[in-house]
């Protein structure tokens, strides 16, 4: 039997995810600031705020946080392997969770001997449109093996479109 078809792709920096972490701080930070509560604790609110900014714009928007996924390689068969910014790679299976649009694609990772899932968001600015394209193809028409991981992870239908 002939190898699985996998996409590989690199994951660069994105001006919408910088956009979206800077207008998200700005919100909640007006929203922390006009609570009616004393005003060193609406500052300590915005200052924390203020950091889980800086941390998600580094993960998400640059790309240059040592836990930010870097690389994705997805296969048919809906295994992938996520590169970390450090070098570490991650292997799981595409959790039936996932989201493929044209503005956004969400994918959901489910990794062995790990409780919670992992989440990769990417937007179209962050890899060429023809690797975005092939990406969205293959996660829309991959297809369940219940090898992949060992358990049925039956994908829902109407799921990952």
């Amino acid at each position: 039997m002939d190898a699985a078809p996998w996409v590989r792709v690199t994951l660069g920096p994105s001006r919408i995810a910088g956009a979206a972490v800077v207008l998200a701080y700005t919100a909640t930070a007006a929203l922390a600031a006009w609570l009616p509560w004393p005003y060193s604790i609406r500052a300590a609110m915005v200052l924390a705020l203020g950091a889980y900014a800086i941390v998600l714009a580094r993960s998400w928007a640059t790309r240059s946080a040592r836990h930010a996924i870097v690389a994705a390689a997805v296969g048919i068969d809906r295994r992938i392997t996520l590169t970390e910014a450090n070098g570490q790679r991650i292997e799981g299976v595409v959790h039936a969770h996932s989201y493929v649009g044209s503005v956004l694609t969400t994918i959901v990772v489910r990794l062995p001997a790990r409780r919670r899932l992992r989440t990769v968001a990417i937007l179209p600015d962050m890899l060429p449109a023809e690797d975005f394209r092939r990406l969205r193809v293959l996660l829309r028409l991959g297809r369940d093996d219940d090898s992949a991981d060992g358990s049925a992870l039956a994908r829902e239908p109407g799921r990952a479109r």
